[in-house]
């Protein structure tokens, strides 16, 4: 006759199995919420630092726009003298 252990429905190493796959599981859904976090702060700080460059690259450009200006009139007006 066969032994107690043979008519077992699922095998210790199965077992062991499963509960590895459990572990694992919850380590990738911690893993997901942590990631899902991380992408909205990241959008939302970049939206911010577009507009930012936006407003100082503008105000640069119109700064250099008006001493260019303002260097061509005063060079030309010293060489109408």
């Amino acid at each position: 006759m066969g032994r107690k252990d043979a008519q077992l429905h699922a095998l210790p190493v199965d077992h062991y199995r499963k509960q590895i796959g459990k572990q694992n599981k919850k380590q990738t859904t911690t893993n997901v919420k942590e990631l899902r976090k991380h992408t909205e702060t990241k959008s939302s700080s970049s939206k911010l630092y577009k507009d930012v460059k936006v407003v100082v690259g503008g105000f640069a450009v119109a700064v250099l726009l008006a001493y260019g200006l303002l260097f061509l009139w005063l060079f030309d007006s010293k060489a109408a003298k």
